[in-house]
């Protein structure tokens, strides 16, 4: 057998194999997609108006006040006119004058949260997401094979085959890979983001920025949200402050030790420099609400090459912080993937058991 007969095996049958895997994450990411789409042009009635930092500190204090249990508060920009409080599963809608204009829980919406964990894990917990990874794996090699077969005979196809004039298997199959070809470096991508959102000790140290220089931080009054504010605003005057995050706190476990003395409260100033920005809420200033010194700021644009690449690795999969230009792409070629899986998938049976069928009957 030589390279490209192996090459031609590898892509039928280990394609094959994870087809079923693919599928089912394809058909689910359309889904899931498509509720982000939605979600995202509901501007729930409001219309942009800028806060000025007084508003925004007045809102985050009331906010993580009234709602103990959010880690995040969003203010209101072109892209989202109205506040948000967030925490992992649940968002709730306010307006400038922070009442309640919707909220949105993942407990309450029984079909989405099983989409969602079937997309995620195949409803089987840490197998099934330790299997989805390893399919995205090879999904993604199956990918790369693709490509190269295609260029061997890139000749004989022209874009009239894209789409399938009929169900027999010689059209299905040119359809496939036409449209593969156009969707492969997208699909390549979500296969191999997908993966490494799983693996996250393969990337997630990169987020870490150690500088290269000590720098000595400006400090304003502690405990005071309007102060702070304004700090982190006078940092980086050209900016815009969009979102204030709680620091994570780890649950003790059993046997542990409990502080002795009060843990600081960090929290994480997010900005997007233009509005226009690829990848939002990408720049940060931490500051320590109990003494009001500003730790650390960092832009997206002063991060190692690691860093940035980092950065994008689960924007890329599920467009979190993206444009939703982006969310529309991403769920367009879930489209397109799931058509061309279910054409190989169709060729592929044939070919191999219709075969053995026809040579029982002779």
């Amino acid at each position: 057998m030589n390279v490209v007969s192996a090459l031609k095996w590898f892509h039928n049958w280990i394609g094959f194999i994870v087809t079923i895997t693919m599928l089912i994450v394809l058909s689910t990411g359309v889904y899931l997609g498509a509720m982000d789409i939605i979600k995202r042009m509901d501007n729930k009635g409001q219309t942009y108006t800028p806060m000025t930092i007084a508003q925004k500190a007045a809102t985050v204090e009331a906010v993580f006040e009234r709602y103990p249990k959010m880690s995040t508060v969003r203010f209101p920009t072109e892209h989202t006119p109205f506040v948000e409080a967030a925490t992992r599963g649940k968002t709730i809608s306010l307006d400038n004058d922070l009442n309640e204009i919707g909220v949105r829980s993942m407990k309450e919406m029984p079909f989405y949260s099983t989409v969602f964990w079937l997309h995620r894990n195949f409803l089987m917990n840490d197998f099934g997401k330790y299997t989805n990874a390893w399919a995205s794996l090879l999904g993604a090699l199956v990918t790369l094979v693709g490509i190269y077969l295609w260029w061997r005979v890139r000749n004989g196809f022209r874009l009239k085959q894209s789409l399938p004039k009929d169900t027999r298997s010689s059209s299905l199959l040119k359809s496939h890979i036409q449209l593969g070809l156009f969707i492969s470096i997208p699909l390549f991508v979500l296969c191999i983001s997908g993966f490494l959102i799983t693996y996250k000790s393969l990337w997630y140290g990169a987020l870490t920025h150690k500088p290269t220089e000590q720098v000595q931080y400006p400090v304003t009054h502690d405990h005071n949200w309007a102060s702070q504010l304004q700090l982190a605003q006078q940092y980086w005057p050209e900016s815009q402050l969009v979102a204030v995050s709680k620091p994570r706190v780890r649950k003790a476990k059993e046997g542990d030790a409990q502080p002795t003395k009060p843990q600081d409260l960090v929290y994480s100033v997010r900005f997007d420099e233009h509005s226009d920005v690829w990848l939002r809420q990408a720049d940060s200033i931490s500051i320590n609400y109990n003494t009001g010194a500003m730790t650390a700021a960092l832009k997206h644009s002063d991060r190692a090459i690691s860093g940035k690449v980092a950065s994008f690795v689960r924007p890329l999969h599920d467009a979190l912080n993206m444009p939703l230009k982006y969310v529309v792409f991403i769920t367009f070629v879930s489209i397109v993937g799931t058509l061309i899986l279910l054409f190989s998938a169709v060729t592929f049976y044939r070919r191999i058991f219709g075969s053995r069928k026809r040579a029982l009957k002779s």
